[in-house]
Protein backbone atom coordinates (compact mmCIF):
# COMPACT_ATOMS: atom_id res chain seq x y z
CA UNK A 1 0.00 0.00 0.00
CA UNK A 2 1.36 3.44 -0.95
CA UNK A 3 1.12 6.06 1.77
CA UNK A 4 -0.55 9.23 0.61
CA UNK A 5 1.11 12.52 1.38
CA UNK A 6 -0.98 14.90 3.41
CA UNK A 7 -1.83 18.09 1.57
CA UNK A 8 -0.04 20.92 3.40
CA UNK A 9 -1.61 24.03 4.86
CA UNK A 10 -0.40 27.23 3.21
CA UNK A 11 -0.29 30.54 5.04
CA UNK A 12 -0.06 33.68 2.90
CA UNK A 13 1.37 37.09 3.72
CA UNK A 14 -0.07 40.20 2.05
CA UNK A 15 2.87 40.40 -0.35
CA UNK A 16 1.97 36.95 -1.73
CA UNK A 17 -1.67 37.92 -2.37
CA UNK A 18 -0.44 41.13 -4.01
CA UNK A 19 1.53 39.11 -6.58
CA UNK A 20 -1.89 38.54 -8.20
CA UNK A 21 -1.79 34.73 -8.05
CA UNK A 22 -5.22 33.17 -8.56
CA UNK A 23 -5.52 31.56 -5.16
CA UNK A 24 -8.71 29.79 -6.22
CA UNK A 25 -6.80 27.32 -8.41
CA UNK A 26 -4.39 26.23 -5.65
CA UNK A 27 -5.58 22.91 -4.27
CA UNK A 28 -4.24 23.37 -0.74
CA UNK A 29 -6.21 25.20 1.92
CA UNK A 30 -4.84 28.68 2.47
CA UNK A 31 -4.89 30.54 5.77
CA UNK A 32 -4.25 34.17 6.57
CA UNK A 33 -5.17 36.64 9.30
CA UNK A 34 -7.63 39.54 9.44
CA UNK A 35 -4.77 42.06 9.72
CA UNK A 36 -3.13 40.71 6.56
CA UNK A 37 -6.36 41.04 4.59
CA UNK A 38 -6.82 44.55 5.99
CA UNK A 39 -3.37 45.49 4.63
CA UNK A 40 -4.69 44.65 1.15
CA UNK A 41 -7.98 46.51 1.70
CA UNK A 42 -6.28 49.84 2.49
CA UNK A 43 -8.45 52.52 0.92
CA UNK A 44 -5.45 54.11 -0.80
CA UNK A 45 -4.95 50.93 -2.89
CA UNK A 46 -8.49 49.56 -3.01
CA UNK A 47 -9.03 50.36 -6.71
CA UNK A 48 -5.65 48.93 -7.68
CA UNK A 49 -6.26 45.79 -5.60
CA UNK A 50 -9.93 45.28 -6.59
CA UNK A 51 -9.17 42.18 -8.71
CA UNK A 52 -7.07 40.66 -5.91
CA UNK A 53 -9.78 41.43 -3.34
CA UNK A 54 -12.39 39.76 -5.58
CA UNK A 55 -10.24 36.60 -5.71
CA UNK A 56 -9.85 36.70 -1.92
CA UNK A 57 -13.60 37.14 -1.38
CA UNK A 58 -14.37 34.22 -3.74
CA UNK A 59 -11.83 31.99 -1.96
CA UNK A 60 -13.34 32.88 1.43
CA UNK A 61 -16.86 32.15 0.16
CA UNK A 62 -15.70 28.76 -1.18
CA UNK A 63 -13.94 28.00 2.13
CA UNK A 64 -10.66 27.74 0.23
CA UNK A 65 -9.21 30.66 2.18
CA UNK A 66 -9.65 30.68 5.94
CA UNK A 67 -9.16 33.95 7.78
CA UNK A 68 -8.23 33.23 11.37
CA UNK A 69 -6.71 35.15 14.24
CA UNK A 70 -4.14 33.16 16.24
CA UNK A 71 -4.50 32.54 19.95
CA UNK A 72 -2.94 35.15 22.20
CA UNK A 73 -0.33 32.72 23.58
CA UNK A 74 1.13 32.25 20.09
CA UNK A 75 1.14 36.00 19.43
CA UNK A 76 3.15 36.46 22.65
CA UNK A 77 5.58 33.70 21.65
CA UNK A 78 6.21 35.33 18.27
CA UNK A 79 6.52 38.78 19.82
CA UNK A 80 8.98 37.62 22.47
CA UNK A 81 11.12 35.71 19.97
CA UNK A 82 11.19 38.73 17.63
CA UNK A 83 12.79 40.71 20.47
CA UNK A 84 15.56 38.12 20.68
CA UNK A 85 16.31 38.15 16.94
CA UNK A 86 15.98 41.92 16.69
CA UNK A 87 13.24 41.63 14.06
CA UNK A 88 10.67 43.32 16.31
CA UNK A 89 11.49 46.71 14.81
CA UNK A 90 11.00 45.51 11.24
CA UNK A 91 7.79 43.52 11.76
CA UNK A 92 4.29 44.95 11.81
CA UNK A 93 1.54 43.70 14.11
CA UNK A 94 0.11 41.93 11.06
CA UNK A 95 3.46 40.15 10.50
CA UNK A 96 3.63 39.04 14.15
CA UNK A 97 0.05 37.78 13.95
CA UNK A 98 0.82 35.87 10.73
CA UNK A 99 3.88 34.17 12.24
CA UNK A 100 1.84 33.36 15.36
CA UNK A 101 -0.82 31.70 13.20
CA UNK A 102 1.87 29.65 11.43
CA UNK A 103 3.31 28.59 14.78
CA UNK A 104 -0.12 27.66 16.13
CA UNK A 105 -1.03 25.58 13.08
CA UNK A 106 2.43 23.96 13.04
CA UNK A 107 1.99 22.87 16.64
CA UNK A 108 -1.67 21.87 16.49
CA UNK A 109 -2.15 20.37 13.02
CA UNK A 110 -1.04 16.99 11.75
CA UNK A 111 -0.40 18.53 8.33
CA UNK A 112 2.72 20.29 7.14
CA UNK A 113 2.42 24.06 7.41
CA UNK A 114 4.28 26.40 5.06
CA UNK A 115 4.30 30.17 5.52
CA UNK A 116 4.68 32.07 2.23
CA UNK A 117 6.19 35.54 2.49
CA UNK A 118 8.66 37.64 0.55
CA UNK A 119 9.48 39.62 3.70
CA UNK A 120 12.99 38.80 4.95
CA UNK A 121 12.16 39.65 8.57
CA UNK A 122 9.15 37.32 8.49
CA UNK A 123 11.39 34.60 7.05
CA UNK A 124 14.13 35.25 9.62
CA UNK A 125 11.75 34.96 12.59
CA UNK A 126 10.04 31.93 11.04
CA UNK A 127 13.42 30.23 10.73
CA UNK A 128 14.22 31.04 14.35
CA UNK A 129 10.88 29.53 15.46
CA UNK A 130 11.17 26.36 13.38
CA UNK A 131 8.37 27.33 10.99
CA UNK A 132 8.69 26.17 7.38
CA UNK A 133 8.61 29.08 4.95
CA UNK A 134 9.03 29.89 1.31
CA UNK A 135 8.90 32.91 -0.97
CA UNK A 136 7.40 33.43 -4.40
CA UNK A 137 9.20 35.14 -7.30
CA UNK A 138 12.05 36.12 -4.97
CA UNK A 139 14.97 34.41 -3.26
CA UNK A 140 14.43 33.84 0.43
CA UNK A 141 16.92 34.25 3.24
CA UNK A 142 19.99 32.01 3.25
CA UNK A 143 21.02 32.36 6.91
CA UNK A 144 19.37 33.42 10.11
CA UNK A 145 20.41 36.82 11.46
CA UNK A 146 20.26 38.45 14.90
CA UNK A 147 20.13 42.25 14.72
CA UNK A 148 21.35 45.03 16.96
CA UNK A 149 20.59 48.76 17.07
CA UNK A 150 23.28 51.41 16.89
CA UNK A 151 23.92 55.06 16.22
CA UNK A 152 25.58 55.45 12.80
CA UNK A 153 27.30 58.67 13.93
CA UNK A 154 28.81 57.91 17.33
CA UNK A 155 28.52 54.07 17.14
CA UNK A 156 26.77 53.68 20.52
CA UNK A 157 24.78 50.41 20.72
CA UNK A 158 21.21 50.34 22.01
CA UNK A 159 18.76 47.72 23.24
CA UNK A 160 16.36 46.21 20.72
CA UNK A 161 13.04 48.04 20.63
CA UNK A 162 14.41 51.55 20.29
CA UNK A 163 14.50 51.78 16.49
CA UNK A 164 13.09 54.99 15.02
CA UNK A 165 14.33 56.81 18.07
CA UNK A 166 17.33 59.07 18.31
CA UNK A 167 20.74 58.69 19.93
CA UNK A 168 20.87 60.15 23.41
CA UNK A 169 24.46 61.34 22.77
CA UNK A 170 24.40 62.93 19.31
CA UNK A 171 20.73 62.91 18.25
CA UNK A 172 21.16 60.76 15.10
CA UNK A 173 18.42 58.32 14.17
CA UNK A 174 19.20 54.77 15.31
CA UNK A 175 19.74 52.07 12.67
CA UNK A 176 19.54 48.27 12.60
CA UNK A 177 22.44 46.04 11.52
CA UNK A 178 23.25 42.33 11.68
CA UNK A 179 24.79 41.34 14.98
CA UNK A 180 25.44 37.71 14.17
CA UNK A 181 24.45 35.27 11.51
CA UNK A 182 23.20 31.78 12.21
CA UNK A 183 25.64 28.92 11.75
CA UNK A 184 23.16 26.90 9.75
CA UNK A 185 21.90 27.92 6.38
CA UNK A 186 18.16 28.10 6.03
Amino acid sequence: MIAQKKIPILIFDANIFLKGIDINIIRETIYSTPKIINEIKILKYSNKNRNILNKIEAAIANKHLIIRKPKREYILKALNRSKITGDINALSKADIELIALALELTQTSEKDVILYSNDYSVQNLSSEMGIKFSSIFRKGIKTQITFELFCPSCKKKYAIGTLYQHCEICGSELKRRPKKRGKNSV
